[in-house]
């Protein structure tokens, strides 16, 4: 199955992934829960937050050196322990990732209705739904090399106001003063909200298989993208927290600081910016999650429709069969707490492909560990463990019948499998 794919993205491409992975439409939010709870501690908060986080991602950087082959954590995993685990991690983190892919795209809407309201219900709001994410999906099937170049562009257009915004900000904040630290029972009630921010990166390490090179290109760009996204993040939580308006409440922080300081034309411009960036987040979500059914299918752990490979060298059928079911779930609208359950699956597709890694490297000839390496997997453990029993049971519930019903197609196409003659 190797070579299959047209090796069209570089580091470049890996890099936009990540950083839309992780930007979407939370940190717009996210600035006055945060200076709420802890102050001007909390630009420092999201800092070491993204420090933790990078504890994970060199990890995963870690094993992306060690194949070339796209499905990221169901790849790591299943090389590791073998094909039903591996399918296990890989389809519920598929199907989760699609049922939040319908949730974000309501989030565009509900942003997008407030610049053109007549996209916020009934026909206009299917139209703009259906348009998204079919175009999104036809995108995708003709070629990854164009999704990086319109990634690139989104990439562009959504970080230059919030660089505006954050430099502008930090110039115009009053003194900073002595940092007052939080009591601890604060940073704990806060740091989960502050940990989800940095969720996503690993969107990144699923197409290898179309990647120019990826054990060199996808190391990089996972260390580069999270360190751009985390100095962005302290950056932006500065401004807002040493401005005029940190805790007065709005609810939409970054808008109103663009307010402040922009009037209505900063407002309006970010407004745009954010419908920019979870359209930027939706496109990064689809051409990441969609590749890891054929991943599955080429290990014959799903059906080989799944894998099917078009004209242009991409999995063609599975990116319809995505993008189609985001359309569906998008349209049904008593799901969006589902869309929590993507978290948890990623969260335990960190833990399991950090416990692959010593094994993997083994079977490369590696050390199972080196300092380096033992000390940033206790720290990604922990942090990915204590952030998984922060969930709930409806959570977990559902991540479980999830994976009882990729359990059942797991033995189909096993079963297929075994009954085609060798």
């Amino acid at each position: 199955m190797r070579g299959r794919y047209k090796r069209d993205m570089g580091t470049l491409g890996v890099l936009f992934i990540v950083v839309n992975g992780l930007i979407g439409a939370g940190i717009f939010g996210l600035p006055e829960v945060l200076h709420g709870a802890v102050g001007t501690f909390a630009p420092w908060l999201l800092l070491i937050g993204g420090v933790l986080v990078m504890a994970i991602v060199v990890c995963f950087a870690e094993l992306t050196k060690l194949t070339d082959r796209s499905g990221g954590p169901q790849r790591y995993v299943g090389d590791a322990f073998g094909p039903y685990p591996g399918f296990v991690v890989g389809w519920s983190f598929f199907a989760a990732r699609l049922i939040s892919q319908g949730a974000n795209v309501l989030v565009l809407v509900a942003y997008a209705a407030a610049l053109w309201p007549f996209v916020g219900e009934g026909v206009g709001k299917v139209v703009l739904i259906i348009t998204v994410l079919g175009g999104l999906t036809f995108l995708n099937v003709i070629g990854i090399r164009r999704v990086v170049a319109v990634l690139g562009a989104m990439t562009i257009f959504k970080l230059l106001p919030l660089l505006v915004l954050m430099v502008v900000g930090i110039g115009a904040a009053s003194s900073a003063g002595p940092v007052a630290l939080p009591q601890f029972s604060a940073v704990e009630g806060i740091a989960l909200a502050a940990l989800y921010a940095f969720v996503g990166f690993e969107n990144a390490t699923i197409p290898a298989g179309e990647t120019k090179d990826p054990r060199r290109a996808m190391p990089r760009a996972l260390m580069l993208g999270l360190a751009i996204v985390t100095l962005i993040y302290f950056g932006l939580q500065w401004a807002y927290s040493h401005s005029a308006i940190a805790g007065t409440g709005p609810d939409a922080p970054l808008t109103a600081l663009a307010s402040e300081y922009g009037g209505d034309i900063g407002a309006l411009l970010l407004a745009a910016t954010i419908v920019m960036s979870v359209l930027a987040n939706l496109t990064a979500g689809l051409t990441s999650a969609s590749r890891m059914p054929p991943a599955l299918a080429d290990d014959g752990l799903l059906p080989a429709w799944f894998g099917k490979i078009s004209r242009w060298g991409t999995p063609a059928n599975s990116i319809v069969f995505f993008g189609t079911g985001a359309i569906l779930f998008s349209l049904w609208d008593d799901f969006l707490a589902l869309a929590a359950v993507s978290t948890l699956a990623r969260l335990l597709a960190y833990i399991a492909s950090i416990m692959a890694l010593p094994r993997l490297r083994r079977d490369a000839g590696r050390p199972a560990l080196n300092p380096t390496i033992a000390i940033a997997a206790t720290i990604g453990l922990t942090l990915s463990i204590w952030a998984a029993t922060q969930t709930n049971a409806f959570q977990w519930l559902t991540l479980g019948g999830l994976g009882v019903a990729g359990t059942a197609l797991f033995f189909i196409a096993r079963r297929k499998s075994d009954a085609v003659p060798s």
